[in-house]
């Protein structure tokens, strides 16, 4: 839909919007349907590899949305990014703690 941009001077607390909470960003406002409900807004397929390293596409998922005001406090949109997961594998991380142990 739209670009990220600064969250706080396009929407009002009583918006309804939809947010993608990967990205902790709003991607737009709600849309409805002639009979009245919203329209779902479906995630951009992106391929997983399964356990045996094939590449399979993810479930079917759409956009949460809710207002403005109830998305910023669960997917904290406005304010600071969420912290990352860690990459680092196990065997990296070991390799550096029997270098360099933490007591030393």
């Amino acid at each position: 839909m739209t670009d990220p941009q600064p969250q706080t001077a396009l929407w009002n607390p009583d918006d309804l919007v939809y947010v993608d909470p990967d990205t902790s960003t709003v991607v737009g406002r709600v849309e409805w349907s002639p009979n009245g409900n919203p329209k779902p807004l479906p995630y951009v397929a992106k391929e997983v590899p399964d356990a045996k390293g094939e590449k399979r596409r993810s479930w079917r998922k759409f956009y949460p949305w809710g207002s403005y005001r109830s998305m910023k406090n669960v997917f904290k949109v406005d304010g600071k990014p969420r912290k990352k997961e860690p990459t680092k594998t196990l065997e990296e991380v070991i390799e550096v703690a029997l270098k360099e142990p933490y007591w030393d």
